[in-house]
């Protein structure tokens, strides 16, 4: 049951490109902290607010508080340790609150499915962003798009839909950059393991 961790990986990589946030300023980090509450309590509110009220907000605490660190480091390496930090720490008080979610309105069949939606969409991405080819304005969209597409209909025990989809997403690069790439080859690629992995561990 990963509900609590699920929200905090969406708080801070679901429909936000998670390297800007260090450079966001005033009103804009606190919209994201905002988006970050309600993230982890759409995950959470039907068990934690009745069953751990205090573990929920105290994590709900930690996150910001990573947030706000976010903007005052420089270094990368800084950036990096906030976000593994943020990860061990989400992964050790979902632990303790786990059997909470038993009763959740959520599934674990589901949770499991939207993490992994998550995951294959925005891992690779920080990869790109951040080591290589270390771009941090590097634009994904169409690598996000064809992961996820792949992901949805292998999941969905549809694979000829899913190679179709990476096939397209090969030919839309084609006719938008024209200019061919090695790293078009990484992202289906990891959606495919990735993908496959993924299956395996929830059915």
């Amino acid at each position: 049951m990963l509900h609590l961790f699920l929200g905090h990986y969406v708080a801070d990589h679901g429909f936000t490109n998670n390297s800007k946030i260090r450079h966001l300023k005033g009103w804009k980090i606190i919209e994201h902290m905002i988006w970050s509450v309600f993230a982890i309590l759409a995950f959470t509110f039907d068990t934690l607010l009745n069953k751990a009220p205090i573990i929920l907000f105290s994590f709900i605490a930690i996150h910001l508080f990573l947030d706000y660190l976010r903007i005052k480091v420089s270094k990368k390496l800084y950036y990096h340790l906030i976000e593994i930090t943020g990860i061990f720490i989400a992964l050790i008080f979902n632990y303790f609150v786990a059997d909470y979610f038993m009763t959740s309105y959520l599934s674990q069949e589901f949770v499991l499915y939207l993490l992994g939606m998550a995951l294959v969409t925005t891992v690779l991405s920080y990869v790109f962003r951040n080591f290589y080819p270390n771009i941090e304005n590097f634009e994904d969209l169409e690598g996000i798009s064809e992961r996820l597409a792949f992901f949805v209909f292998f999941l969905a025990n549809k694979p000829i839909f899913a190679f179709i989809s990476l096939g397209l997403g090969f030919l839309y690069r084609l006719w938008k950059i024209k200019k061919f790439d090695h790293v078009w080859w990484i992202s289906p690629l990891f959606a495919i393991i990735f993908t496959i992995l993924w299956k395996s561990l929830i059915f």
